[in-house]
């Protein structure tokens, strides 16, 4: 059985990163032997990857040339997020990187985006999780040789309800939410700044945690909305937090697919989201708002409350939509990415 190695920073419940290899690895442990290496965080997927088998080695207990001698026992290296990709590097095996996000800030710097439009032609594939991010990509390490290509990110929709959620009359309510890190890149601002305007019979919960959460705190007591938004902190059970929301809102100033949105909509909400790449090529175009726009965002909200009729109607094209980016689908496409250069290597 051949081995596959994942090299990323850390295995840490919130991200979707980590999530989506965990559920990758689960479906495919029949097919490939697997370890992954951690070059910074913690793994807090300890008994679902003892599980099913999977090793977790920390770079912390190897060091960087222990590393590399893991590595180069892979027949093939799939690489994730910075720094580990770079690590990858020094690995003699196959290697593969999954591009996550759209906007690197470090290839704001001339020197950094030709060091890696050469470093990444190492890469026997560049895996970008979305055409925005391929796009966003090629544009800016001005590649065009066709050694990239979009594998969508999957959802375990098991772990969802899967089931539209109805309502029959406007409620008193509206529970609107959403899932992430509580950093500058998630804009939680302006869905504080949208309970302002919305006024009385709205809530705002979020679920994760971060940098910013004692600043968004101070922002809702500002506006005078602290009774109105809860902060949830990191939650291991996410599907537990959806239930229990009316719609969900996905404010971000760029994501790279949108894993998030996909499983508030496995769960039968209705979703808003910015219109920026990633989210635009999941959510439908007419609940989808500018970054910032608070205006257009509670107009959104505003119909979703109520009128009923757009409500149950949107909530059931989530669940239908949520079916296109299932984990099985996802995990039958890189185990073919997998097996056809593993293929290719044995011919050489």
């Amino acid at each position: 059985m051949k081995k596959i190695i994942h090299i990323t920073n850390d295995l840490q419940r919130l991200g979707g990163v980590q999530r989506l290899l965990v559920d990758l690895m689960t479906l495919q442990k029949n097919d490939f032997e697997f370890e992954v290496i951690l070059t910074r965080g913690e793994n807090e997927y300890q008994d679902e990857l003892r599980e099913i088998g999977v090793k977790v080695y920390h770079k912390r207990d190897l060091g960087l040339w222990g590393v590399v001698k893991r590595l180069n026992k892979a027949d093939l290296v799939h690489a994730h997020l910075f720094p580990s990709m770079y690590i990858a590097l020094l690995s003699s095996s196959i290697k593969i990187v999954t591009e996550h996000n759209p906007n690197y800030r470090r290839r704001g710097l001339l020197l950094v985006r030709v060091l890696e439009s050469v470093l990444f032609r190492r890469f026997a594939r560049v895996v970008c999780i979305s055409e925005g991010v391929e796009n966003s990509f090629n544009k800016t390490l001005r590649w065009n040789e066709g050694r990239s290509l979009v594998l969508n990110n999957g959802v375990n929709l098991n772990r969802f309800s899967m089931s539209s959620k109805v309502i029959k009359t406007p409620p008193g309510v509206l529970k609107i939410g959403m899932v992430g890190r509580l950093v500058s890149a998630k804009d939680v601002v302006t869905l504080i700044k949208m309970i302002s305007s919305l006024g009385l019979g709205f809530e705002l919960h979020l679920a994760g945690d971060g940098e910013l959460r004692e600043v968004l705190e101070v922002k809702a007591v500002e506006l005078n909305v602290q009774d109105q938004v809860f902060f949830h902190g990191q939650l291991n059970d996410i599907p537990k937090f959806l239930s229990g929301l009316d719609v969900y809102v996905q404010s971000s100033n760029w994501e790279g697919f949108g894993l998030a949105v996909v499983e508030a909509m496995a769960s039968g909400l209705p979703c808003i989201a910015t219109n920026v790449a990633g989210l635009n090529e999941i959510v439908c175009p007419e609940y989808l708002f500018e970054v910032g726009d608070v205006s257009h965002l509670c107009t959104l909200v505003y119909q979703l409350k109520n009128d009923v009729n757009t409500y149950n109607r949107q909530a059931e094209l989530s669940v239908t939509r949520a079916t296109e980016f299932s984990i099985e689908t996802a995990a039958t496409n890189h185990s073919r990415l997998y097996e056809n250069l593993l293929s290719q290597s044995s011919v050489q």
